[in-house]
């Protein structure tokens, strides 16, 4: 009896010791396609040290960088992402649709182990974008225009118009977008006259009347940008349109550039952060972890800082300057009622419009 109670007691401490081998151990990779900037290693930095503190594991981050959209949905149909940051629009629009019967590419949010998300604002809480089923897939991480931005060491004035970018005196010396056109055609049709209730169909535009603006603008550019304006070139450039990370990273670098906001208003984006249906059991918990540290008052300073754009919550604080906050419109729900923000459009909207940019860019030389 003494030899079984003795052999009982040796193989319960090698189990103890196993398990608390394996604890260390521990190890686990999460796999992320995102836009540039959102998964820097000062982000990875930090969400390591927590999953090691808060739960003993080692986890490994592999980045992945988006040109386009198709990389977000390509990544999550086919499983190779368990994170990804995809413009909210694209989530229900018909070339993509996330929640396609029988084939959904998201995992619905386990909204307990996401508790920054409270701070989210109003407006970002009503956005329905990443909700199907009553369930939630994905939450807004930060908000930003198609904006216009010029060279204050050039352009002496403030901009006051997207037409700015029609005057002679700057012609090629501008960049546009290339793999998001439809923000070209918008910003031509706002220039026109055009209202955001006319921006998202086509049936309420008059594509005889834009096209030939549209070439013109196509024709000036001294560069067309994909996935991100190249700062690199902003010492050469008068205006330039941005999502706000070109101008951070210009000025990083000595430049001097500003953010107009034209008369005609503008579009803007909400990225989100969502996890992939390849992401199961610790793994999607880690990633709903990376979810809610990039919501935190630090990581949404951060989004301003060093992106240039909008945070989604209401308690960054004195995290950021107050010309921070007023530039930005840090916690200022109101605002981003004034601006159009992106909305799924319809297939013959989506293909005329891309007509309208091919047809554009034959006037390149």
């Amino acid at each position: 009896m003494k030899r079984r109670m003795l052999c009982w007691g040796i193989l319960m401490a090698f189990t103890v010791l196993a398990g608390a081998g394996t604890a260390w151990a521990a190890k686990e990779t999460i796999t992320i396609m995102c836009w540039e900037g959102y998964a820097d290693k000062a982000f990875i930095d930090e969400f390591q040290k927590m999953v090691k503190k808060k739960y003993k594991i080692d986890v490994e981050v592999k980045p992945s960088y988006a040109t386009g959209q198709e990389d977000f949905y390509n990544a999550a149909r086919n499983g190779t992402a368990d994170l990804i940051s995809p413009p909210a629009d694209m989530a229900k629009a018909a070339r993509f649709d996330f929640f396609r019967k029988g084939a959904v590419v998201l995992a619905p949010l386990t909204m307990k182990n996401i508790p920054n998300a409270k701070h989210m604002l109003p407006f970002f809480k009503a956005d329905t974008s990443l909700i199907s089923g009553g369930k939630r897939y994905g939450l807004p991480y930060n908000c930003g225009p198609y904006g216009l931005a010029y060279n204050a060491d050039i352009v002496k004035e403030t901009p006051s118009s997207w037409n700015i970018f029609w005057d002679p005196r700057y012609a090629g010396t501008y960049t546009i977008n290339n793999n998001f056109h439809k923000v070209n055609i918008w910003i031509t049709a706002l220039a026109l006259g055009y209202t955001y209730e006319d921006l998202f169909d086509i049936d309420r535009l008059d594509r005889q009347k834009i096209q030939p603006k549209l070439n013109e603008l196509v024709k000036g550019a001294k560069s067309l940008w994909d996935g991100e304006a190249n700062a690199d070139e902003f010492p050469q450039l008068s205006l330039a349109t941005t999502w706000g990370f070109a101008v951070v990273k210009a000025n990083q670098k000595g430049g001097n550039w500003k953010l107009a906001a034209p008369k005609e208003g503008g579009s803007a984006w909400i990225d989100y952060w969502c996890i992939t249906r390849a992401a199961k059991g610790m793994k999607k918990r880690l990633c709903e972890e990376w979810i809610n540290l990039h919501l935190s008052p630090a990581f949404q300073a951060q989004v301003v800082k060093q992106q240039g754009v909008s945070p989604v919550v209401d308690n960054v604080g004195n995290l950021v300057t107050p010309e921070e906050r007023t530039l930005f419109n840090v916690g200022n729900n109101d605002y981003f009622k004034t601006v159009a923000i992106w909305r799924v459009m319809s297939e013959k909207t989506e293909k005329a419009f891309a007509e309208m940019w091919e047809e554009a860019k034959k006037h390149r030389k």
